[in-house]
């Protein structure tokens, strides 16, 4: 004890054991009796031997305990007349510290309430909408919407219900309707565009070829979760797909047709569906970002197995029924775009690609007739890009909560009230577009403005808690008009590739200019909604033809979709011929 007194590590006997020795002993303690453990067990990871360390350093503080006990009866002064000034001072200073920080909480609770009753003054005067009821509007009758028709119905049903603490929350019960849609629209899908080597594949269209030869195979195994009828919980399994088997005989387009009558009952619930004008869900928008839309995966799993079989369809000489497909899936699309969300807009986007995908297989093997493509330029020309981006950016603007547990609550609205600021640039900004033209064409409100420098790109700005979510947000928002952009030009082209097949059909060959093709295929040449000048377009030494509107860098390419980079350059029409080339589709 002498000797541990001379190395400072014990008081003297009628001394007690200060703050800083208490925890020179205490780690002290811990190292030892972890060291022992540690050698007993031969545990080498790192963060369990510190945590041992720190762990049984606990005991350690039983020793100056004991001794502080043992220098009070020699003498030394009692613990509250060491510390009770230092615990008075340290009890005064919580409290004050307690109030200010309650006085903070209530003036940032009022300066927040102050800010968003500005930002819905605001949206008052402009007559938007305040919630997500007056944007979605009035109720749709059941018999014209599409999400209460049968094959649909119940796929976002929720049940009240309350939770652990009692409070009413709201259970989604579409679960077993999601798995028998899944199901009855079960169908192996084509290979993939891109192989494992990175090379991309010649062929123009679906590979029609493959999907044959692994459907004759007898339909391979799927791994799935299932619902049965009687049982209220889903089984996982792992059984074939039951499609009908082709010969091994038959041709290829007429074996994806042969194994698509069995799914002919669900296809054509989904065209017969689809005739209904309005598709009008019962999302729960009061959960904010974590709104379950299921839907939107089923929409778009509807429009692949639609395009595949229009595909077969092309191949097989049926282009009326073809034409029915590529009909159903734009009916689709402008369904899924009455959800007032960006990934309702976006999936509209992806769903209208894959219309304009399957039109493309028809005029690669020149098989459309002159009233199809009369009738294609006509639904193609209705074709509205940008009215369900202004109605997802306003329920963003209007509606859109944030939630962050670690986040003070007045921080949070003042979030959501800047949020709203910076996306009332950008709905101004869309509406002053002109709808003939594309957002970001040269010369638009949005260049002219600067709207990606000066709202989306937020490098360099200075932290502000009341911008982090929407300063997280925006990078992700700043290329999603481009979708809008790219969508038009893309009907654009189309809208001139059907008049330039009308054309061929008539005289056997393509024109030397578009201006050939006015007014007897096409009105007037079409636009490129980019700058506003005649699309491009030059016929080949071949005899094909090429046509391309400029992208978003507003420079001509010369027809050049991709630069090196992988950014777009010009949006061109892919050619009929195949082709390693990334395509618009």
């Amino acid at each position: 004890m002498h000797w541990l007194q001379r190395l400072r590590l014990l008081p003297t006997q009628d001394r007690r054991f200060g703050f800083w020795r208490s925890i020179l002993v205490s780690l002290l303690t811990g190292l030892a009796l972890s060291a022992i453990v540690i050698l007993v067990s031969d545990e080498d990871s790192f963060s369990t031997q510190l945590g041992l360390c720190l762990a049984l350093s606990l005991p350690g503080w039983l020793a100056p305990l004991l001794w502080n006990r043992r220098a009070v009866a020699a003498g030394a002064p009692g613990f509250w007349t060491v510390w009770g000034r230092f615990l008075k001072r340290l009890g005064l200073a919580a409290v004050a510290l307690v109030a200010l920080i309650s006085l903070a909480f209530v003036i940032e609770g009022t300066r927040a309430a102050w800010a968003w009753q500005e930002v819905e003054a605001h949206l008052k005067q402009r007559r938007e909408p305040l919630t997500f009821e007056e944007l979605v509007g009035p109720r749709v009758p059941d018999s014209q919407n599409f999400a209460r028709h049968p094959l649909m119905d119940g796929l976002l049903s929720h049940t009240a219900t309350n939770d652990a603490k009692g409070r009413l929350t709201y259970r989604w019960t579409g679960q077993r309707k999601i798995s028998e849609l899944q199901e009855a629209l079960r169908f192996l899908e084509p290979p993939s565009d891109e192989p494992k080597s990175g090379k991309r594949l010649r062929r123009t269209g679906p590979d029609l070829e493959a999907l044959a030869s692994l459907l004759k195979s007898g339909t391979p195994r799927e791994k799935r979760t299932v619902y049965e009828p009687g049982r209220a919980e889903p089984r996982e399994t792992n059984d074939l797909i039951h499609l009908p088997i082709p010969p091994a005989g038959m041709p290829t387009a007429q074996a994806v047709l042969y194994a698509f009558e069995g799914r002919r009952a669900v296809l054509d619930q989904i065209t017969e569906a689809t005739r209904r004008p309005r598709a009008q869900y019962d999302l729960r928008y009061a959960d904010g970002p974590n709104a379950l839309l299921p839907h939107l995966a089923i929409h778009k799993s509807m429009a692949v197995k639609l395009r595949t079989r229009s595909a077969a369809r092309v191949a097989t000489g049926d282009t009326a029924g073809a034409a029915e497909d590529i009909d159903t899936i734009l009916r689709l699309a402008e369904l899924t775009g009455e959800d007032p969300t960006l990934i309702g807009y976006l999936v509209r986007v992806a769903i209208q690609s894959i219309a304009f995908s399957a039109f493309w297989d028809g005029t690669a093997q020149h098989a459309w007739s002159d009233a199809q493509l009369a009738a294609f330029q006509q639904r193609f020309e209705g074709l509205k890009q940008r009215d369900s981006l202004v109605k997802a950016m306003e329920s963003d603007e209007s509606g859109n909560a944030f939630g962050w547990g670690l986040v003070p609550s007045a921080w949070l609205l003042q979030n959501q009230a800047y949020h709203s600021k910076v996306l009332d640039q950008v709905v101004d900004a869309l509406q002053s577009c002109d709808p003939e033209r594309g957002i970001a064409a040269k010369g638009s409100i949005w260049e002219t403005e600067r709207v990606e420098q000066t709202v989306f790109n937020t490098a360099g700005r200075r932290f502000h808690p009341y911008r982090i979510f929407t300063h997280l947000l925006l990078p992700g928002l700043a290329k999603v008009h481009a979708k809008a952009d790219r969508s038009l030009t893309t009907s654009r082209l189309a809208i001139t590739v059907a008049g330039l097949e009308r054309h061929r059909l008539a005289t056997g060959r393509y024109p030397k200019a578009l201006g050939d093709l006015v007014p007897r295929w096409v009105p007037a040449v079409p636009l490129d909604p980019m700058d506003g000048q005649p699309l491009r377009y030059r016929l080949n030494a071949d005899g094909t033809f090429t046509v391309y509107g400029i992208g978003p860098n507003h420079a001509d390419d010369n027809g050049v979709f991709e630069s090196q980079q992988g950014q777009d350059l010009d949006w061109v029409w892919p050619p009929s011929h195949p082709t390693e080339e990334r395509r618009l589709f």
